[in-house]
């Protein structure tokens, strides 16, 4: 039953949140006290540990999760675990950004590159749920099956 609707949700939602590891959702400026200019580099999910492991935890659980579809009210819940761990990865983003006087949280075009990656996790929450939603309602076909035998 791998070849269900909320498996194809699940390995989306897998893939997209991996993308925080590439696409960035700040910048840290640092202004270099020699000369008047200032150093820009790109936050990732690359540039913290914490945020590289809830990245690829909730990357993990996303795909784990397709192969438990044997037992539906487990795979709900990792589901939900999930949906956790990108809401986590969303605020640690947030809480990022606000740490460090040189850090701001970017989203659209900033000179030649785009910043997209505080999108990422919303996106990642939206097809966990719609994968939520597919695992569900299978459970209430089965159930609603088993009573009329």
């Amino acid at each position: 039953m791998i070849q269900r609707k909320q498996s194809i949700w699940l390995v989306i939602a897998s893939l997209i949140i991996l993308l925080t590891l590439f696409i960035p959702y700040g910048v840290h400026m640092e202004s270099l006290t020699e000369s008047s200019t200032v150093a820009q580099t790109d936050l990732t999910a690359q540039t913290s540990i914490l945020l590289l492991c809830l990245t690829i935890a909730s990357s993990i659980f996303s795909f784990f999760t397709i192969f438990l579809y044997g037992n539906r009210k487990r795979q709900m819940k990792l589901c939900l675990l999930s949906v956790l761990l990108a809401l986590s990865v969303l605020a640690y983003q947030l809480y990022n950004t606000t740490q460090s006087a040189g850090n701001k949280i970017v989203v659209g075009i900033l000179g030649s590159a785009i910043y997209l990656g505080v999108l990422i996790p919303i996106l990642s929450v939206f097809f966990i749920m719609m994968a939520y939603i597919g695992i569900k309602k299978d459970e209430k076909l089965i159930r609603d099956s088993d009573r009329l035998r």
